[in-house]
């Protein structure tokens, strides 16, 4: 029992602890938004781009499923005490106030997102509320972007540098686990082709 004691730290420190946890979510911010000006690029000319939108969201949704899971995992780890969590402090209010409509409204993109490829032109209701939920989320989003950027811009620069690498482990493992949630959401985006060609039809 004593020998799996001291070797918790180490499991722990493997993966970087709350500065890890950091540079993950920071890490995956990047990557989302450079999707996300994609995404956004397509709904300039829907009508044209819209296999290319729905390619892309479908792309979005292993990312963004990583992104809730490391913010909620230290939401999780500062609301059941852990000292290095409470630690770090939590969110501003506002912040905190405005992340459940944000993760409501994210979430409710994406499932109506991918109900609207299921469905094909067969459903009005679902497009108005993809299209509400869009709305609400772009406000949304903007607030958080501006309040965060300072934070992931920080915290990814210090993550670049030889020191920091050294000083805060699982480097390697946070780069594997993104390549994956990409690389799984492109996986996602081809197997769906057919169902983006039958949309078209």
């Amino acid at each position: 029992m004593l020998l799996k004691n001291r070797n918790f730290p180490e499991r722990r420190d493997r993966f970087g602890g709350t500065e890890g946890n950091e540079i993950l979510t920071s890490a995956t911010a990047v990557v989302l938004t450079g999707l996300l000006v994609a995404e956004g690029l397509t709904i300039v000319r829907m009508r044209g781009l819209v296999s290319a939108h729905m390619f892309i969201g479908m792309v979005l949704i292993p990312p963004v499923l990583l992104k809730l899971a490391s913010t909620s995992y230290r939401f999780a780890r500062y609301y059941t005490g852990s000292r290095a969590y409470r630690a770090l402090g939590p969110p501003l209010l506002p912040l905190r106030l405005l992340a459940p409509l944000f993760v409501a409204t994210t979430i409710g993109i994406f499932v109506t997102g991918v109900l609207l490829l299921v469905a094909g032109h067969k459903s009005d209701t679902l497009l108005e509320i993809h299209k509400v939920s869009f709305i609400v989320w772009v406000v949304l989003f903007a607030v958080h972007f501006l309040a965060y950027v300072p934070r992931v811009v920080r915290s990814l620069g210090a993550d670049w540098g030889a020191a920091r690498r050294e000083a805060v482990p699982g480097a390697g493992l946070r780069g594997m686990l993104l390549a994956a949630t990409v690389g799984g959401g492109a996986a996602l985006a081809f197997s769906l082709l057919p169902a983006m060609d039958a949309w078209h039809a």
